[in-house]
């Protein structure tokens, strides 16, 4: 399987699992988490899959370790948070602002590209809901974790085209 293939099923596997939640959040929070769960576990470990693949040792540290974080959180999200719940609140917090901080950097090296801005969109929005769950603003949790999906699913699904186009050059 190609490296830009495993890039949009993680994607596709993000998007899908963030549209699910997103449309079960009034049904019960539980559901939307355990969506979000599954989704992190199956995007994260394609990200790990792909992060092996990576053609540079710096791609595939950086590729692993949020894949690596994906997997804790998703985890964390089926089996409850380990310890009172601040680990998993500083995680999310924490893996969402790398997230975003990761979506922005990629972002600015596609200036002028037709990616450019919805990957800054996404980005923003990764380190906005990050900055929320540190600050310990009341909101849906599941509600975070599905708008955090969408917007990683947005970004590997546009990374990965482009990584094909870029393959399809060489």
């Amino acid at each position: 399987m190609k490296h830009w293939m495993l890039w949009l099923l993680a994607g596709i596997v993000a998007l899908v699992g963030g549209l699910a939640a997103l449309f079960n959040l009034g049904s019960a929070s539980s559901w939307t988490l355990t969506l979000g769960g599954w989704a992190l576990i199956i995007a994260g470990a394609l990200q790990g899959w792909a992060a092996y693949k990576a053609p540079s040792v710096p791609t595939m540290i950086g590729a692993g370790l949020l894949a690596l974080a994906g997997i804790f959180l998703g985890l964390s999200l089926l089996f409850g948070p380990f310890g009172d719940g601040r680990l998993l609140q500083f995680l999310l917090g924490a893996l969402l602002i790398a997230s975003g901080a990761a979506k922005l950097w990629v972002g600015r090296s596609l200036h002028g590209d037709r990616a450019f801005p919805v990957l800054l969109c996404a980005g923003g929005v990764s380190v906005v809901l990050g900055g929320i769950v540190l600050l310990g603003v009341t909101i849906n949790f599941g509600l975070i974790v599905a708008l955090e999906l969408l917007a990683s699913g947005v970004a590997l699904v546009l990374l990965s085209l482009r990584l094909k186009r870029h393959a399809g050059e060489n």
